[in-house]
């Protein structure tokens, strides 16, 4: 039977691209915003494109805060893709200081040109190596060394606690690529872009069991 997966639809991300991945790799797919729906998938999705502050907005304009704090609460497999993984934060200094989901201890800040020691465009687009800090990474099953994968963003995440950071990538200076807590993960590259490596980490991420 197809693991069934949802993906939270609200009107902030490429939702299409991260659904046919999915489906790519035998996933059932519901794409949408109703909690009643969501409640019944075994693995769930927040994808994201686009402005923290908006973002919030509507997730809370959608009455999904709750439901999203509750199933990162319970260890349901969950994932943060982009946006999505930002979300997952205290705060975001985006534009304003924006509360996030706090599901997450820590905020997310932009790259700081005056930090870095080369100079670099923003944002940072395009494909760059990632690498775990687990010694074993069950989640990176099935892909060899440390790969690369597709990234589009400005802001990063500053973990408070640097247990949760799952793997690193260099741009400049070294910044936190993906999180993971349990069965919560997180990147803020997008796997559904990043070809092979990519669909393997979501197949992988699939793989986590639920008690759903």
């Amino acid at each position: 039977m197809a693991v069934r997966v949802g993906i939270v639809d609200y009107q902030m991300g490429n939702l299409r691209s991260v659904q046919k991945a999915v489906e790519r790799i035998g996933g059932s797919v519901i794409v949408s915003s109703d909690v009643s729906e969501l409640q019944n998938v075994s693995h769930l999705i927040l994808p994201g494109v686009g402005a923290f502050g908006d973002a919030m907005a509507e997730l809370k304009r959608r009455d999904l805060v709750p439901f999203l704090r509750a199933w990162a609460q319970a260890e349901r497999p969950f994932l943060g893709i982009c946006l999505g993984m930002q979300l997952l934060f205290d705060s975001s200094e985006e534009g304003a200081l924006h509360e996030g989901l706090s599901i997450l201890p820590g905020k997310v800040v932009r790259f700081d040109q005056s930090q870095i020691t080369e100079h670099i465009k923003i944002p940072h687009m395009g494909w760059n190596r990632v690498a775990s800090t687990y010694s074993d990474d069950s989640m990176l099953s099935g892909i060899e060394g440390d790969p690369y994968v597709y990234f589009v963003h400005s802001y990063y995440v500053q973990p408070a606690n640097d247990d949760v950071i799952w793997l690193t990538a260099d741009y400049g200076r070294p910044f936190c690529a993906a999180v993971r807590k349990g069965n919560t993960l997180a990147t803020q590259f997008h796997p559904e872009k990043s070809q092979k490596d990519g669909l393997q980490l979501l197949a992988n991420f699939l793989k986590i069991p639920s008690s759903n």
